[in-house]
């Protein structure tokens, strides 16, 4: 594919100058830690009513029933019902297991990482809360609600060997890891190996289709509408087509096609650092880029409908936004399904002329 130089005019730049209540606080608590009993359990955390099996139960996973654990960190998992010794796991031959996702998923089995086995990357394309210090740039977990998106950012990650998912402080996790020597039993958990992820997205057909998703189509007519309530999510969509794109066509387009490509990049890029940006933040150059971003995505068209297509569904959890339902990435990760925010209030009308004298 080719852009003859000078058949594109890019727009470009001007300058410019509480926490809800636990059972304990409904139960009256105010107890000091005081004992342990054998099994690791602290016996003076059972009464008012509540009792071990309430809080404890096997069927409630391996961090047991959430109602009951104090915010104020009085009351936990670990000190009420104990923390049972580490099982360690035998060796597992990953090769040997079956590889197609997801039936190659080890059950019960968790990564620790055992002060060597953890993998610290961005991963902010993927997960947008949960991660190390706030910081999903550089994090070595993140809040996952489905394993096929954890599987699939470690086959898209070059370091990444193994993912491991399960609960940690109440809420699903994704852990990556470069080895396995941290392996463990532990109910609930879910670990598998690079080759146990999901179909990888072709690129081509993935840069179009997100290109042309509903999300992002209802910004071409420019920001501040009912159909572009959010500019940084819909510029963070973009930035995923692009990528797409970039990897579609490396190696396969000339030069001036590649740097037109690269350009709008960072262009989609430099639009949303202005707007989360400190000084002076705004989107009000968006209109020239995503109108930018567009005309490429549309002299190429031709040419990306020419690469192999793969079946997308709405119940594939491991599928970004655009690929999955056809909506916008959040503003930071493409799996970030809150609701965007409403469009801002049309202007008052204007007040009525005076009275004639």
């Amino acid at each position: 594919a080719a852009l003859a130089r000078g058949a594109l005019r890019l727009r470009h730049a001007r300058p410019r100058q509480a926490a809800s209540r636990s059972m304990w606080r409904a139960a009256g608590a105010g107890v000091l830690l005081l004992l342990r009993g054998a099994t690791g359990q602290d016996d003076t955390c059972w009464f008012g009513g509540v009792t071990h099996e309430q809080c404890c139960g096997a069927r409630f996973g391996p961090e047991g029933n959430q109602a009951c654990w104090d915010p104020s960190g009085e009351y936990t998992f670990a000190r009420c019902c104990g923390i049972p010794p580490p099982v360690v796991a035998d060796a597992i031959d990953w090769d040997a297991e079956p590889q197609a996702f997801p039936d190659c998923i080890r059950k019960d089995i968790v990564l620790r990482n055992a002060g060597q086995h953890a993998i610290f990357a961005d991963m902010s394309g993927y997960g947008h809360k949960g991660c190390f210090m706030n910081n999903c740039k550089l994090t070595d977990k993140f809040d996952c609600k489905d394993p096929g998106i954890c599987a699939r950012l470690c086959s898209e990650l070059e370091e990444c060997t193994y993912w491991t998912l399960g609960l940690q402080g109440g809420v699903k996790k994704c852990f990556l890891r470069h080895g396995d020597g941290g392996r463990q039993v532990l109910g609930g958990w879910s670990s598998g190996s690079k080759a146990c992820a999901p179909r990888p997205i072709r690129t081509g057909f993935g840069a179009l289709t997100v290109a042309d998703s509903e999300g992002i189509r209802g910004c071409d007519g420019g920001k501040g509408t009912a159909a572009c309530p959010d500019t940084l999510a819909a510029l963070n969509t973009w930035r995923y087509a692009i990528k797409l794109l970039q990897k579609a066509a490396e190696n396969r387009v000339d030069g001036d096609t590649m740097h037109h490509i690269t350009q709008i990049g960072i262009d989609t890029d430099n639009q949303m650092e202005q707007i989360t940006g400190e000084h002076r933040p705004g989107d009000y150059d968006f209109n020239r880029v995503v109108y930018n971003n567009r005309l490429i995505f549309n002299s190429l068209r031709d040419w990306l409908v020419q690469f192999p297509t793969m079946e997308l569904s709405p119940s594939d959890a491991s599928l970004p936004n655009p690929l999955r339902t056809g909506k916008l990435c959040g503003h930071v990760s493409c799996y970030d399904d809150r609701p965007p925010p409403p469009p801002p209030p049309p202007p008052p009308p204007p007040p009525p002329p005076p009275p004639p004298p």
